[in-house]
């Protein structure tokens, strides 16, 4: 339910003659009384034909082949391109072409198009020229429909991934490149066709109404239809074949990452981040123990943090997430976990109105989501559950049966890695219905390997991420630290004796230690904060101090540790 923006071409799209059908008119009324945000986009001069009540509807309009563009709330008038130069304009007329001019173009007509490249060519270029139909328009360079929207809708808030669009003729290709969904009409040209995700069965205004009626006001959309994707790809499977998930099923449907600690759930939720935000998705990602704040490395990635006594307030990070074009980790792993379910809470009630009105972020992560909604419910689920149905939520968590049961039932797939607890193994399954899961041994998921299920299920080893890794500490894998930075196992009462002058023997005497050394340092988190300290490593410092918020102990807690540093050791080492 994301794509909740619409742009249509006027002649031949919307209007037969410069005139919009009133059956059509009504169904566009329904669609802004439905929460979409409309907008017209033509290669009409500027102000030369009466919008009349289609003007009133839209948010903005589009003139002259993208060159001129309106926004309606204000009235303001912008030029992004520019206008043509007089001096061409001058050629142009000398040449005796016949013009009509507008604010920012000159139209012509085939087949004085022929004569119209002559001069340009004697001028030495500085124009572009569109075609519609018969039409023929010279515009500042860089101006197309395209680009003209693309700019539009940047100034009025809104992002091209919520962008659904329909045209006919050649012009109006960049505009349907554009859009997420594009929709040609039934008598649209045929290249304008082919580079369709739907093409309607009737010409013209009569099948932009059957497009309307099939799909936004019926609350449908044609994800199945879809022939240009954005792709995240996130492994490969078994006989080495890339998979992918689409862009529009992440920001339209609901995600459950679910696996034990230390089983690379944070890998791949960092993984569909990346490439969510390389497509210009915007992100958002509540971190409770700070797996994400190295996303910050990413251009336009912010990473948000506080302290043990405040955070940003949400209202700020929503203003931060207004403006566009950003992406934000708001990291909550120094702030105290009684406050985190209020603040939580009132971060997602400081977004409902940019999510109603600008339907952004398109993907929000709850990591560490037991934390957040548990099953009793409560003020940060109170408000989650009614923005659930619009889709783009992704809950990670290691106990998905302590999950808040509305939330579990919200996930439409998901994504999972080894999984030993039989209650969590439980949930997942008896969520999972009739798909493939139902039939996996979660237990005997291999380390490195996650479970892709859509119905049926795929298993692949994700793929690299692009977040450079911290690589000042690799020479720490093996070689010795200084005496000041090694560890040094004791318990309450005095030293055990033994220390890890580097992470390999910090994994080897995990496994030696007496338990009730292994449970001092973990209730102190001393191991979190040797990591980060002493070897810099925030990654695996995160995954630390996560473990030590489970309390484990005994022989629990040491093959936990083990699982959680000899992973890290590996994944380091096989990047080194």
């Amino acid at each position: 339910m994301y794509r909740r923006v619409m742009a249509f071409d006027f002649d031949g799209t919307l209007a037969v003659n410069g005139v919009v059908p009133r059956e059509l008119e009504c169904a566009l009324e329904r669609c802004r009384a439905a929460g979409y945000a409309l907008f017209l986009v033509t290669g009409r001069r500027f102000e030369t034909v009466s919008l009349g009540r289609l003007g009133d509807m839209c948010t903005g309009v589009v003139w002259e082949n993208g060159a001129v563009l309106v926004h309606t709330a204000t009235g303001e008038v912008y030029l992004p391109f520019g206008q043509l130069e007089e001096r061409l304009v001058k050629a142009l007329v000398e040449a005796m072409i016949p013009l009509e001019r507008g604010l920012a173009i000159a139209a012509t007509w085939v087949p004085h198009d022929q004569e119209v490249w002559r001069v340009l060519s004697a001028h030495g270029g500085g124009a572009a020229v569109e075609y519609n139909k018969g039409a023929v328009m010279v515009l500042p360079s860089g101006a197309a429909k395209g680009a003209g929207l693309e700019r539009l809708l940047t100034i009025c808030g809104f992002s091209a991934h919520n962008l659904m669009a329909f045209g006919d003729a050649e012009n109006d290709g960049s505009m349907l490149r554009l859009a997420e969904i594009a929709v040609a009409v039934g008598d649209a040209l045929p290249a304008v066709q082919e580079m369709a995700d739907v093409v309607a069965s009737r010409p013209g205004p009569a099948g932009v109404l059957e497009i309307l009626d099939r799909y936004p006001l019926a609350g449908q959309y044609p994800d199945a239809l879809l022939r240009r994707e954005r792709r995240i790809v996130i492994g490969r499977d078994k006989g080495n074949i890339e998979v992918s998930l689409p862009g529009s099923r992440l920001a339209g449907r609901n995600l459950g990452v679910f696996g034990d600690s230390g089983t690379g759930k944070s890998w791949v939720v960092g993984l569909l981040a990346e490439g969510l935000h390389r497509e210009e998705y915007q992100v958002l990602l509540v971190d409770p123990e700070g797996d994400f704040r190295g996303l910050r490395a990413l251009p336009r990635f912010v990473a948000l943090e506080g302290d043990r006594v405040s955070m940003p307030v949400p209202s700020a990070v929503v203003a931060l997430l207004e403006t566009g074009g950003v992406s934000v980790v708001v990291d909550l792993s120094r702030y105290p976990a009684t406050l985190r379910i209020p603040y939580v809470a009132e971060l997602v009630r400081a977004l409902r109105p940019l999510r109603e009105r600008k339907y952004r972020p398109h993907w929000i992560v709850l990591d560490e989501a037991q934390q957040l909604y548990p099953p009793s419910g409560g003020e940060a689920a109170d408000e989650v559950v009614p923005l659930l149905e619009q889709g783009g939520w992704a809950f990670v968590s290691y106990r998905p049966d302590r999950l808040d049961p509305r939330v579990l039932r919200s996930v439409h797939h998901c994504l999972a890695t080894r999984l030993v607890e039989p209650e969590a193994v439980r949930a997942v399954q008896e969520h999972c219905g009739e798909c493939g899961l139902r039939e996996v041994n979660f237990a005997e998921i291999p380390p490195g390997e996650i479970l892709l299920c859509e119905g049926k299920v795929a298993r692949l080893r994700p793929a690299l991420r692009r977040v450079p890794h911290i690589r000042h500490f690799y020479k720490y894998l093996e070689g010795p630290l200084p005496l000041g930075k090694r560890f040094w196992f004791r318990d309450a009462q005095a030293s055990v004796g033994q220390e890890a002058a580097s992470l390999y023997e910090f994994v080897q005497l995990i496994q030696t230690v007496p338990c009730a050394s292994l449970e001092y340092h973990d209730r102190r988190e001393d191991f979190s904060r040797w990591a980060e300290g002493a070897l810099g490593d925030a990654d695996l410092a995160a995954r630390l101090r996560k473990l030590a918020h489970r309390q484990l102990e005994g022989k629990t807690l040491r093959e936990a540790l083990r699982q959680t540093v000899a992973g890290r050791y590996e994944e380091l080492n096989a990047l080194r």
